[in-house]
């Protein structure tokens, strides 16, 4: 790989020392401690941290399994129990929350077609305390701080055909509610619909020539096939055929990437094609901020009254980044980026919420040729959490500093860069922070908002092995008074345990 325009950075675990203000004695590092081994080779999803007890939960989606950890003793994190929830098939185990208080956790189960449940567990035995129906296709859940309200985003996701009407359709997204008693039994719960969006400003839907890249079982035999002789001619060629429709839209698929990326046409105003992602919900539990990816939006959920009071539309990402994937890295070529965010977080204060913005959808046009904008930020952003405006992002530090770190995935230059995933939001020494897991580089970095406009990358930390890693969930933990970050690697079936520290910026000590 060739370079140009270096960016010139300490090396990591002090990137952010010179960049601290004048007056701090010191500026952050990040430090790898432990590496947690699940026994599979990929799976390892979310996890949820209990501060009380010192626990974690971990969901695995390839086995419909739970662990429970001991993180007590961050050098050495142990497993204390594993739970099969004895899933149904075609079922998967999307997420997992541990409960603020009480000796138990919630899980969310996706059963395709069906509506998906909540069921609620023993973190000691794994046996059921309580289950409820939700939406379909449940993708994440979290408690409020009190541990009174679990919320669900229900994300819809999964594409069906019908052949007979040569017709694509999926179900609604939505967003569910529940209330707990003080044991932890599901005392009531609510669906929430989400509303049609064509009178919301802001709101980008519609912004032609973008599309989802979709697995959808087109021919019904059960199996996602990646190459198909879409049109029959006998030869399977890298060209587009038209499947049918979705919503009176054309749906293509390419025949040498099969039935794995049917690109389904984000044209519509539909309920259908809101997916709500993940959910932030202020220390207060009055309001939630949930994310929903593909329409570069964020609900606003109030939780006293139990309605959707407002949408925000996140609006696009502008600043310089490599975007060819050409043997150079060149962070010179100017992207406007819909955020399209995954992860959410809220401030300790309650004044913003952060998003990590991954990306989603895809351009008709080349992401260097700034025809159109591109799917994804590459950044992580700050909005203001009372009227949804922007306060100011990270611009393209994320992928700079992976560069400068050596973890920057030039193969990804002209996709989404390093995939800003899941964060989670802390204080440290009274100040705001963000990390954030950036997928495709195998990395995690930590953020500074004690400026809310001017967001800064102030430490990176490098996730063990050089397979892909692919950190999703991502948690924070106190053990006296010291910083602890997890990240659960998906594609490598770990769980990775950094430790903050504090760096002189004289000594790099």
């Amino acid at each position: 790989m060739k370079t140009c325009n270096i960016i010139k950075l300490l090396p990591i675990l002090i990137l952010g020392a010179c960049a601290s203000a004048p007056t701090a004695p010191y500026g952050w590092g990040i430090e790898p401690v432990s590496l947690y081994d699940s026994g599979y080779e990929k799976g390892t999803e979310i996890i949820s941290v209990q501060p009380s007890t010192l626990r974690a939960v971990l969901s695995n989606f390839e086995t419909g399994e739970v662990d429970v950890l001991d993180i007590s003793h961050p050098r050495h994190l142990q497993r204390i129990a594993r739970f099969d929830l004895k899933l149904n098939n075609g079922e998967e185990l999307t997420s997992v929350a541990f409960h603020p208080s009480l000796n138990m956790f919630a899980a969310v189960i996706d059963a395709g077609s069906s509506p998906g449940r909540l069921e609620i567990r023993s973190a000691s035995t794994g046996e059921m305390i309580d289950r409820n129906a939700v939406g379909f296709g449940p993708d994440s859940v979290v408690f409020s701080k009190d541990g009174k309200l679990a919320l669900i985003a229900n994300e819809g996701e999964d594409f069906l055909f019908e052949p007979s009407k040569n017709q694509f359709f999926k179900p609604e997204g939505s967003i569910s509610i529940i209330h707990l008693n003080l044991s932890g039994h599901i005392k009531s719960h609510k669906n929430l619909e989400l509303a049609n969006m064509l009178n919301y400003e802001g709101f980008v839907v519609s912004q032609g020539g973008r599309f989802l890249e979709r697995d959808i079982d087109w021919n019904g035999d059960g199996v996602i096939s990646k190459q198909m002789d879409f049109d029959g001619n006998g030869v399977i060629e890298k060209k587009k055929v038209n499947l049918g429709h979705f919503e009176g839209h054309d749906v293509f698929g390419v025949e040498t990437h099969g039935e794995r990326k049917l690109l389904i046409p984000v044209k519509t105003h539909s309920p259908a094609l809101l997916e709500p992602e993940y959910i932030a919900i202020t220390p207060d539990a009055s309001k939630a901020y949930v994310t929903l990816q593909e329409d570069d939006v964020v609900a606003v959920v109030d939780l006293i009254n139990e309605q959707i009071i407002s949408y925000y539309g996140l609006g696009a990402a502008r600043h310089k980044t490599d975007a060819r994937y050409d043997g150079w890295v060149k962070f010179d070529q100017s992207m406007t980026g819909l955020r399209e965010p995954d992860g959410i977080a809220m401030a300790a204060s309650g004044r913003y919420f952060v998003t990590a913005d991954e990306g989603d959808t895809e351009p008709d046009a080349s992401p260097s040729s700034g025809k159109q904008p591109v799917g994804g930020g590459r950044s992580v952003s700050v909005f203001d959490a009372a009227t949804g405006t922007l306060l100011g992002d990270t611009g393209n530090q994320l992928d700079e500093i992976a560069f400068g770190n050596k973890v920057y995935p030039e193969l990804r230059s002209n996709k989404k860069g390093s995939e800003p995933e899941m964060l989670v939001s802390f204080d440290l020494d009274g100040l705001p922070f963000v990390a954030v897991g950036m997928e495709r580089a195998g990395a995690i970095e930590l953020i500074s908002l004690a400026d809310p406009f001017h967001p800064e990358v102030v430490a990176l930390g490098k996730i063990a092995g050089d397979e892909n890693k692919s950190p999703e969930g991502i948690e924070h933990f106190i053990i006296n008074g010291e910083h602890y970050l997890l990240t659960a690697n998906e594609m490598s079936g770990t769980v990775e345990c950094f430790k903050i520290v504090r760096i002189n910026p004289l000594s790099g000590q």
